[in-house]
């Protein structure tokens, strides 16, 4: 049980950090090329990857709490 957790967690994590830098990648993008239409996209893209990355991190931590309550 404690490696299946702890795959879990890092997993999310792995993930959540994907996201972010895939965010901020997709943020730079979208500022270098703002004058072209198309950079929307990018936009689109950084805000999405940006959300998703918080969401994994606040699942991460919601998960580790759980884990530690029950430990209790």
């Amino acid at each position: 049980m404690k490696k299946f957790l702890k795959e879990i967690f890092s997993g999310t994590e792995l993930i959540g950090t994907i996201n972010l830098i895939s965010g901020l990648i997709m943020a730079l993008l979208w500022s270098y090329f703002s004058s072209r239409w198309w950079s929307a996209a990018f936009g689109f893209l950084a805000v999405f990857f940006l959300v998703e990355a918080v969401w994994h991190y606040i699942l991460t931590d919601y998960l580790r709490h759980i884990h530690k309550h029950r430990q209790e």
